[in-house]
């Protein structure tokens, strides 16, 4: 992300954080009502509700930036003239939606002419969403209470450090001993970067992931203090669909770990039927 670029505009930031509330509110009264659910062509699960909220997203903004271009990843993408685009997973987590498991969360980001502008993880169950504006910080808001700063840790030792794996039953053999050998791996859901950003964990190492996982994770992990890359350690939103989020001190130690480390040992059809 830019160090240079401008700050983004509140009232967009605004913006951001009604549609994902709205979302949040529709996602999690048909979370409770219970909906039918479908098999995509790539054998990932889709339910009315995805549909339904990924149809709500993108009807508030066309009332509102009716110019933004939006990529929702059940609707693809429309074009637009303004230089921004909105980018959207309505339900990141079907398929813990579909097995009765309030883990899902609503993912949103913006990005214009300077790169990442806005993301936003919504976990409506939970109650807790983390929100940033590229120069406005990192956010933590938790039920009703009034938003808070959003910070990673300091931790600086590699050894001990806790770090979520996501999508672990996908990684090789050498992967997961590299970093078992080291840290205190555990099993995370794919918006993990919601505990990274808050600090209350160290790093998150995931693979597989879509556009629309990764597109808020670079204003949210920057403005929260940490970073973001793939597992080269290139831009994350270039790269392989893997992501290394950490709170910045120990981000290279953690990619020094994995260098050269095959990433998958087992089919990608079983992550599918896990329901990434």
């Amino acid at each position: 992300m830019r160090v240079d670029a401008p700050a983004v505009d509140r009232d967009l930031l605004d913006l951001a954080i009604d549609v994902a509330d709205r979302a949040g509110v529709l996602s999690a009264e048909l979370f409770f009502r219970g909906t039918s659910s479908s098999v995509k062509p790539d054998g990932t699960e889709v339910t009315d509700a995805d549909l339904a909220v990924e149809d709500a997203i993108r009807a508030q903004l066309r009332r509102h930036v009716p110019d933004d271009a939006v990529y929702g990843e059940e609707a693809g993408g429309n074009a637009g003239t303004s230089g921004r685009r909105w980018i959207t997973d309505p339900i990141s987590g079907t398929a813990y939606f579909t097995r009765r498991m309030p883990l899902f969360a609503n993912l949103l980001a913006c990005e214009d002419e300077h790169g990442p502008a806005i993301g936003v993880i919504n976990m409506p169950v939970q109650q807790e969403m983390v929100f940033a504006g590229r120069g406005r910080g990192c956010w933590l808001r938790a039920g009703d209470n009034p938003p808070c700063p959003a910070l990673v840790t300091g931790h600086t030792a590699m050894d001990g450090a806790l770090i979520l794996a996501v999508n672990q039953h996908t990684w090789s053999e050498e992967l997961l001993m590299a970093l078992h050998r080291r840290v205190l791996l555990v099993g995370g859901i794919h918006h993990a970067i919601l505990y990274v950003a808050t600090g209350r964990v160290d790093a998150a190492v995931l693979t597989h992931q879509s556009e629309e996982d990764l597109a808020p994770l670079p204003v949210i992990l920057a403005e929260a203090g940490g970073l973001v890359t793939d597992l080269d350690g290139g831009p994350v939103r270039t790269g392989d669909g893997t992501a290394l989020a950490s709170n910045g001190l120990l981000h290279d130690e953690l990619l020094g770990a994995v260098a050269g480390l095959p990433r998958t040992g087992r089919p990608k059809a079983l992550d599918r039927q896990a329901g990434r």
